[in-house]
């Protein structure tokens, strides 16, 4: 399959390729690697494919270094049903095509709704190491990717990361998303770190260097080499009030 870069470069398989978090982080991903995007859209110097089709993954994966995992429906007001065809599913098939390669990195998309309920100023910074609580199924469904891609690093012996992602490639307009934010820049500066720990598992939050300091980024610091350089305070005289309820991980606000 055809693959954009520097022919001697690693090649990193990243699913979901033509996504929002996929478009902010691939102008940090060429500078390192040699890219084959994968995603069911068309576009030019994309593999279209299903990811979630075992033989379509398989095909995806050949001649893989690392998979940056990204694929899925990133909607918190999902049911569990679609949370499983969409996300759980499709996990599991990527890690099997990445056992088949025998692929030595992967990194999946995690998100904070695996710790939503502990979003609240009592728990402030929530620590990474604490038992997931999932504020929706959509958390629910990353819970279980976290879990998968444990057992895949333990069986295969390979260095598999989770990313719990916070506001990523959205614009900050409204104060509840200021302790949650992960800027463009910092989403390069972590996943490009995470791509090349060699830890056998982990699992960070993945937020910016925000004043409104809720989630505990020193895990992601300390084990990935992470150094972010932007704060969400700069637009938090900008940012309004709540457009709406989502789901439970929004529920606090007392820092507008």
């Amino acid at each position: 399959m055809d693959a954009v870069g520097n022919a001697s470069a690693p090649l990193l398989v990243v699913t979901g390729g033509l996504g929002r978090v996929a478009t902010v982080l691939l102008p940090w991903l060429r500078t390192t690697y040699r890219l084959r995007l994968v995603d069911r859209a068309p576009a030019d110097g994309v593999v279209r494919t299903d990811i979630g089709d075992p033989e379509a993954a398989y095909r995806a994966l050949e001649g893989a270094d690392a998979v940056l995992h990204l694929a899925g429906n990133g909607s918190p007001w999902q049911t569990w049903d679609s949370v499983y065809a969409a996300n759980v599913r499709t996990t599991q098939i990527v890690l099997e095509a990445a056992a088949a390669h025998a692929v030595p990195k992967l990194v999946l998309a995690s998100s904070l709704h695996v710790m939503g309920e502990y979003n609240r100023p009592a728990h402030w910074p929530v620590d990474p190491r604490l038992d997931p609580r999932p504020c929706c199924p959509y958390g629910l469904g990353k819970v279980v990717l976290e879990a998968l891609g444990r057992t895949h690093g333990e069986r295969m012996g390979a260095s598999v990361t989770c990313l719990r992602l916070g506001l990523t490639g959205w614009p900050l307009t409204e104060r509840r998303y200021l302790g949650q934010w992960l800027s463009d820049d910092d989403a390069g500066r972590l996943v490009l770190a995470a791509l090349q720990s060699k830890e056998r598992y982990g699992a960070h939050f993945g937020v910016s260097a925000n004043t409104r300091d809720h989630w505990d980024i020193a895990s992601a610091r300390h084990e990935l080499g992470y150094r972010p350089e932007d704060d969400s305070e700069v637009f938090a005289d900008r940012a309004g009030p709540s457009s709406g309820p989502v789901c439970r991980l929004f529920e606090t606000e007392t820092s507008d």
